[in-house]
């Protein structure tokens, strides 16, 4: 395949890298900024090579921002309202515990948005200081060394990499259960503080 023109101004890029030319082509292109990107691109940095990832949705992938961080925050304080009303010890009295449900899912938000800050958006390339880079938008892989990403205005962006890392995460699947589609439920994606909670 022949060398793809450098098209400029058409991904997005992660706060702090505003005004960098991107190149088109990198030692590694990874499609995903979960932990097992960041894991490979930050090693890959170390070793001197230069590296691409590109981000569908957020920085940090589903881990951090609609998996592991946020549930176990939320199934923490669960917990804690479940055994206020179910104590394990005789002669101890239950006393169930309010809580305020807007205000649970907007500290969950402040602790990814802290720690997405923390462990991921620190360690991209600003300022001079090496690192990985983020572009932001669909990817498509084009063939074995192309990868095409398309922003959310529309605009495309080509990306050449020695090798590709594909570690795109998963998404929340749902199980054939009859009724549930009349039924209201929620998934990790769903659970946000723009979210109505019921």
């Amino acid at each position: 395949m022949g060398n793809i023109p450098r098209q400029k101004n058409l991904a997005q890029t992660a706060p702090g890298q505003e005004g960098q030319q991107w190149g088109d082509h990198s030692d590694l292109v990874i499609l995903g900024s979960g932990s097992t990107a960041f894991a490979a691109a930050v090693r890959a940095t170390e070793l001197g090579k230069s590296v691409v990832m590109t981000e569908d949705r957020t920085l940090g992938g589903t881990c951090l921002n609609r998996g592991c961080v946020p549930s176990k925050n939320l199934i923490g304080a669960a917990q804690l309202v479940y055994d206020s009303s179910h104590p394990r010890y005789p002669g101890l009295q239950s006393a169930p515990m309010t809580f305020n449900m807007p205000e649970l899912i907007e500290q969950k938000d402040e602790l990814i948005r802290t720690y997405r800050q923390q462990h991921y958006a620190s360690l991209l390339a600003r300022d001079g200081m090496p690192g990985p880079r983020v572009v932001y938008g669909h990817a498509t892989l084009v063939d074995p060394h192309t990868i095409e990403v398309r922003a959310s205005d529309g605009s495309l962006h080509h990306l050449r990499g020695e090798q590709i890392l594909i570690a795109t995460g998963s998404s929340p699947f749902l199980p054939d259960i009859t009724g549930l589609a009349e039924t209201p439920y929620l998934t990790s994606d769903l659970l946000s503080s723009r979210e109505r909670c019921l």
